[in-house]
């Protein structure tokens, strides 16, 4: 087995801490394949079989990509080729059936491809104190379940715990094929899950591949189960670079 990780150019340190965090999760490190938008022709070439995707952290989405223009004042920092890249990437896993566990940026572009929009910063929104660069491993805020057991995917997960928080953008319309099952006591929205489904789709605004406590292992363990399980189907081929 083998999980596709989308990473930007200009963030070679992802390698080392999704290999740390995978291997606490009981996974070997070589069962990540990276790939980044200068490598996707090669690594991820449309008739190469993975069992999942896992997207890291990274730039703002292009408000563009969500019908929206750069609100003034604010000083986005994007890269559209890795926009392109992820948003790709998630129309493969939709075709192909792959679970998805989507960290920081990833949530928030998973929650653009899904068709929901973005808080373009939270300062100005005045929902401050969610971006904490270091210490990586800061916990910075509690998180709350939504709901009776906020999704099954957070079963190793308490009804509420700590977590770090490295953003200054968040959800602000949640997708209509995703649910809020995590939010911070501000009300920003820090987990969300496909609705209706049994495949393993989630996206989570904190950085847990910096963090060792229980709950943050638990979804990357609960992500490797996903990728293993029988439900895991791969359909017709796609390709990376199909147009959205």
């Amino acid at each position: 087995m083998q999980i596709l990780v989308a990473r930007s150019d200009n963030r070679p340190f992802e390698l080392a801490r999704f290999d740390a965090a995978w291997a606490r999760a009981g996974g070997d490190p070589s069962e990540l394949v990276f790939v980044t938008p200068s490598t996707a022709g090669e690594v991820a070439a449309p008739d190469a079989v993975f069992g999942g995707l896992l997207l890291t952290g990274g730039p703002d989405v292009e408000p563009a990509r969500y019908g929206a223009d750069i609100e003034v004042g604010v000083q986005p920092r994007l890269d559209p080729e890795r926009d392109a890249l992820d948003l790709a990437l998630l129309e493969r896993a939709e075709r192909e059936g792959w679970p998805v566990l989507a960290v920081c940026y990833g949530c928030q572009v998973m929650n653009v491809f899904f068709g929901g929009t973005l808080i373009q910063d939270l300062d100005r929104a005045g929902k401050p104190n969610h971006y904490v660069s270091e210490p990586k491993d800061h916990l910075a805020h509690p998180v709350t379940k939504c709901g009776r057991s906020g999704g099954r995917w957070l079963d190793g997960c308490p009804d509420e715990f700590l977590v770090n928080s490295r953003h200054r953008q968040a959800i602000a319309e949640v997708a209509g094929p995703l649910e809020v099952i995590l939010t911070a006591p501000d009300g920003v929205v820090e987990a969300v899950k496909l609705h209706h489904t049994n495949r393993f789709v989630l996206g989570v605004q904190w950085h847990p591949e910096n963090l060792t406590q229980t709950e943050h292992v638990a979804l990357f363990r609960a992500f490797r189960s996903a990728c293993l399980a029988p439900f895991v189907v791969h359909g017709p081929r796609s390709t990376i670079f199909g147009a959205r």
